[in-house]
């Protein structure tokens, strides 16, 4: 990088500010989260119980205001270039969650955002934190609740974590619809409505009559995964009490384990962990010391400096893949302009034009075997199945993860 002094200056002053900005806003609208158990908790908890359990015991993983000064005093490029990356993916979220609001506003919705329910169950508080809740009354009242998820990649299906804490959102409203465990904040985290019914909030927002019975209500419940070019919705979900009760017991759980490492009767380490490979193992901050990831040490620079080069080309590699395709896609519009009678361009040196290529054909496994099981039966087509069905060879894949510092 070799950032000119004053430039790396302000690469510093924006990571400070945006670790101040972060701290402060989580203290606003969430309070002190060690006095209770978020439905994100919870979900966090279902994947990975060590991880929720090291998030609520308040154990420091991020660099504060300090280090960014101390790193800007030392040169180290390298940690304030990790920390302001890592800043900016956690707090991306934030800023899209108010660009959402704002296109929900402007289609003129009755639109609640950040309520939050408070419920205490078998002696554990737990509080979640709804980012939407569109409402609609009239004679078919419905409500749409809505939980933002930034995501780098879409996943191909939700995970378990995101799922879990949405049926707790939308189970504990459907639960609760009627009791006094609704409240809301305004932007700079000031109570405006505490401990009142959901029909009274939105009596009092929007002046509509919901019914006090929640079963005539339609409740759903959605995940929409956004990156910065796209958007992919989970849904709909609706409440089930099987799934709340899930919730309830995780977040006992996690409560109870939580109290335990801090009186010493158990070890963090003792805490169960999430088995086998997870996507969100590389974003965990509490990977480091994780027994899932116990390293033997080898002292060799060499080796270090091998690997760290590894790392740069995987990067420059991503990098100059995702240039590929953003000039591919270019080069693909312009031909869609200019096309002529026979799909061919020339430029001076090159002679170019786009073609249609058929999809990929594919068996949907599922479907195969259920028609297979109408027409042979469920014994026979599984049989049928195991025969066809061939395993590649095994093959080595090398995992490197940098070890945060």
């Amino acid at each position: 990088m070799n950032a000119h002094p004053r430039a790396l200056g302000l690469l510093a002053q924006v990571t400070r500010g945006l670790l101040r900005h972060g701290e402060q806003r989580t203290v606003q609208h969430l309070g002190d989260r060690s006095t209770y158990v978020g439905l994100s908790d919870v979900g966090r908890a279902i994947t990975c119980l060590r991880a929720a359990v090291a998030s609520k015991l308040g154990r420091r993983i991020s660099p504060d205001g300090d280090d960014i000064t101390r790193w800007l005093r030392q040169g180290a490029e390298r940690q304030i270039a990790d920390a302001l990356g890592r800043q900016l993916i956690l707090q991306r979220g934030h800023w899209l969650e108010g660009g959402v609001e704002s296109a929900l506003r402007a289609n003129g919705v009755n639109l609640i955002s950040q309520l939050e329910i408070g419920t205490i169950e078998n002696g554990v508080p737990i509080r979640a934190h709804l980012d939407f809740v569109l409402v609609g009354g009239g004679n078919r009242p419905a409500i749409r609740v809505l939980e933002l998820k930034s995501t780098e990649h879409h996943p191909q299906t939700l995970y378990s974590g995101y799922e879990t804490q949405l049926y707790g959102q939308i189970g504990l409203l459907a639960a609760h619809w009627n009791r006094p465990a609704f409240s809301l904040k305004n932007q700079h985290g000031i109570s405006i409505l505490d401990q009142m019914t959901f029909p009274q909030i939105c009596h009092h927002l929007f002046g509509i009559a919901l019914p006090d019975k929640v079963e005539i209500v339609d409740i759903e419940g959605w995940v929409l995964c956004l990156s910065m070019s796209e958007a992919r919705p989970f849904g709909p979900y609706t409440p089930d009490a099987t799934m709340l009760g899930l919730c309830c017991r995780t977040a006992e759980t996690l409560w109870n384990t939580v109290q335990a490492v801090k009186a010493g009767t158990t070890s963090l380490d003792d805490v169960p962990i999430c088995a086998g490979f997870h996507p969100l193992c590389d974003w965990c901050d509490h990977a480091d010391g994780c027994p899932k990831f116990t390293a033997d040490p080898v002292d060799d620079p060499v080796l270090d400096l091998a690997l760290a080069e590894f790392a740069r080309l995987k990067s420059d590699k991503a990098a100059l893949e995702e240039e590929i395709e953003v000039r591919e896609s270019r080069i693909r519009q312009f031909c869609g302009r200019a096309s002529n009678g026979s799909g061919w361009l020339a430029t001076r040196h090159f002679r170019f034009k786009t073609s249609r290529i058929s999809g990929r054909k594919n068996i949907d496994p599922a479907s195969l075997r259920a028609e297979l099981t109408n027409r042979l039966g469920e014994g026979n087509a599984d049989t049928l199945l195991a025969r066809a069905t061939t395993t590649g060879n095994d093959y080595e894949r090398l995992f490197v993860s940098p070890i945060k510092s």
